[in-house]
């Protein structure tokens, strides 16, 4: 369940309900709430959990703690961060691993 994941990714992060708050935009008490499954996140708050936790919004929304591979894990670190870089930044890891692959 969402209310699950959102606690248990926030731990995993090691954040606390208010840091959490703080890094997406919104109160402590929206964690609250949203951990207790008094109300749920609206669409535009899930994809700022995801960004935050490193996930796709789709990751967040059906996230197994127990079932999440060691690449699975790798993956959503690193869309995370290349999301988080400059276009030119992004150009450049692309074409930096372009010529790794070259045999």
């Amino acid at each position: 369940m969402l209310k699950d994941n959102i606690r248990d990714m926030r731990k995993e992060k090691g954040y606390t309900q208010s840091q959490l708050a703080s890094l997406i935009g919104v109160t402590q008490g929206a964690v609250y709430f949203w951990e207790k499954g008094i109300n749920e996140p609206a669409a535009g708050y899930v994809v700022r959990l995801a960004q935050v936790f490193g996930v796709s919004a789709d990751e967040l929304l059906s996230y197994e703690c127990e079932k999440a591979d060691d690449k699975t894990t790798r993956t959503a670190e690193m869309t995370a961060l290349f999301n988080k870089l400059t276009e030119n930044q992004q150009n450049i890891i692309i074409n930096t691993a372009k010529e790794m692959l070259k045999p």
